[in-house]
């Protein structure tokens, strides 16, 4: 459990996760269509994404980033892709 925890903090400290600004406002939305749809949009943090993208890289899953939107494949029993958007 604790190499888990390691490599959590390695992650977490590492980019492109650190690449993240915290103190940045996000519309997070979800998509179980393979992102044909995009559902419950709510508002979240950097901090929020970076928690997310962390889980998703420690699960070997994929993330996306284009034009300031990351979208990363759920590390949530869930599934399906979640889309962080930045709010300016």
């Amino acid at each position: 459990m604790m190499a888990r925890h390691d490599d959590w903090c390695r992650i977490y400290d590492s980019a492109p996760v650190t690449d993240i600004d915290t103190t940045t406002a996000y519309l997070k939305e979800t998509s179980t269509d393979g992102g044909a749809t995009w559902e419950y949009p709510r508002d979240s943090t950097g901090e929020h994404l970076r928690l997310d993208m962390t889980e998703a890289l420690i699960a070997d899953l994929t993330i996306g980033l284009r034009e300031g939107v990351v979208v990363i494949q759920s590390p949530h029993p869930a599934g399906g892709l979640i889309r962080y958007t930045p709010i300016r």
